[in-house]
């Protein structure tokens, strides 16, 4: 997609924001569980995701929320008045880590800088607190891999593989 003649705006969450996170999420994530069915087969796949989009969108939802259990900061990217991208992440103060969570741009918006300035912003944030390290996860999968790239531009370069495996009984 062309490069937006709009400037990128870095900005806290408002309660409006809610809703459009929400669709930019499961635009993203869909590729990623398109995959996951794929991999696992109908049965497992809709055993553990009955309904994916509701999935992730409660936990969107709970990630904005600011009296959940486990509250999260949530920084929108926004272009000429349109929301095209977010980052949430938390800090812990006991263990110095910062830790972004969910994440994503709008399909039609991605390669124009917005992740990496989402995410900078996020740790930048993270050092404001006190952080001295952040942390990231994403998947090992092919569906994943665009997030692993932006994931080392933005110098995320310590990484603990891990793999999740399943059998029938």
């Amino acid at each position: 997609m062309p490069e937006s003649t709009s400037p990128l705006a870095i900005r806290d969450l408002e309660p409006g924001d809610v809703d459009t996170l929400v669709e930019i999420a499961i635009a993203a994530w869909a590729p990623i569980y398109g995959h996951f069915r794929e991999t696992m087969g109908d049965d497992l796949f809709l055993s553990l995701y009955p309904d994916w989009p509701a999935i992730k969108g409660g936990q969107i939802r709970q990630d904005c929320d600011p009296d959940s259990r486990w509250p999260m900061q949530v920084l929108v990217a926004e272009e000429g008045g349109r929301i095209v991208g977010f980052v949430t992440f938390r800090t812990n103060r006991e263990t110095s880590l910062g830790e972004i969570g969910n994440n994503a741009v709008w399909p039609e918006c991605r390669g124009r800088g917005i992740a990496p300035r989402l995410y900078d912003a996020a740790l930048q944030r993270m050092r404001e607190q006190g952080m001295r390290y952040a942390r990231v996860r994403t998947g090992l999968d092919p569906a994943h891999a665009p997030a692993r790239r932006a994931y080392e531009k933005a110098g995320f370069d310590i990484a603990l593989p891990a793999v999740d495996y399943y059998r029938a009984l």
